[in-house]
């Protein structure tokens, strides 16, 4: 056991084997670039939002499962996939369609999870209810991942989201209602942000019924409006011993339950201006796991802030 609860260990324990993740790309797009919120978008986001791996828009649901698990599957030794909505906001499309697409994942013989990326204010019963159903009727687990990157709402503002912490919370509390899996989007070193910042994003991610979380520094993608900012000397991105610093930050007050499913981002080559200060993922990762180590640093270690903490004197435990 690490020092903190790593999502391919969480996956073995919960499905007895190897488990892998396949993207799927959907037709979708997002309110915050087809005018409804915003017409640009988030500023860190590209013209074809997260569809850098499957390039796959135009493909069926199916055709994309196929040709992704003939690929990973033998690579990986995997038997067991997980459909990962990851394109875009994926619950905002017309209902009758979701179910569909939904449910010709789920139909998959080898696929045993499905797993959607959304956007906090696309949260909605209607979704949620078809998602139910679809569990119910193929057997299938359901995550629902939701983009906070920060609690900050002057952050948020910046980073041209469209939402605050308020949808987020909303959002988090009726998919908890429903019993899926929840996973927060964090990017940890925001130059916006400071370690408050962080301190405070773990523990409102903390208290609600999120069960993983994906982290990952601010990189800066070809043609975004952050690129545009970065090229015109507007932004400085902070150096990876600073992101290291807020992930062991964020990890300490981080419930210990939580799944982390990222730990340091990855992007792709062709269309990334810079990514973790130029360091190879793994190197960025390798940093973080000795740090904890070194610094005897765990997951949760300073999670004491919750049931009451001011009146444990009378309730049973101390304060600290």
């Amino acid at each position: 056991m690490g020092r903190y609860r790593g999502y391919s260990d969480a996956l073995k324990a919960r499905y007895g084997e190897k488990v892998y993740k396949v993207p799927v790309a959907l037709p979708v797009t997002c309110p915050n670039r087809d005018g409804t919120l915003g017409s640009g978008g988030c500023i860190f986001c590209g013209s074809i939002g997260a569809d850098y791996e499957t390039r796959a828009v135009g493909l069926s649901i199916t055709a994309q499962l196929e040709r992704s698990i003939a690929h990973i599957g033998p690579k990986y030794k995997a038997k067991k996939f997980i459909t990962y909505f990851q394109n875009f906001t994926n619950t905002y499309a017309p209902p009758d369609r979701f179910r569909a697409w939904m449910e010709e994942a789920a139909r998959h013989p080898d696929v045993v999870e499905l797993d959607v990326s959304t956007r906090p204010d696309c949260i909605h019963e209607v979704y949620l209810e078809i998602l139910k159903e679809v569990a119910d009727r193929y057997g299938v687990g359901i995550t629902v991942e939701l983009g906070l990157q920060s609690s900050n709402p002057h952050t948020l503002k910046i980073l041209g989201r469209g939402h605050t912490a308020a949808e987020f919370i909303d959002g988090a509390l009726r998919i908890g209602r429903y019993g899926f899996g929840l996973c927060a989007h964090v990017i940890a070193d925001l130059p916006w942000d400071d370690r408050t910042d962080v301190e405070e994003t773990a523990k409102l991610v903390s208290v609600l019924p999120v069960t993983q979380v994906k982290l990952h520094s601010l990189y800066i993608v070809k043609g975004t409006a952050l690129a545009r900012m970065y090229e015109a000397g507007e932004l400085t991105l902070l150096p990876m011993a600073e992101y290291i610093e807020r992930v062991l930050l964020f990890l300490s007050y981080l419930r210990k339950d939580i799944i982390i499913q990222r730990i340091v981002g990855r992007a792709s080559g062709p269309y990334t201006i810079t990514v973790n200060g130029g360091d190879p993922w793994w190197e960025v990762k390798k940093r973080i796991d000795e740090a904890m180590i070194l610094r005897d640093i765990s997951q949760g270690d300073r999670c004491d802030y919750m049931d009451g903490k001011a009146v444990r004197r009378w309730t049973g435990g101390d304060t600290h």
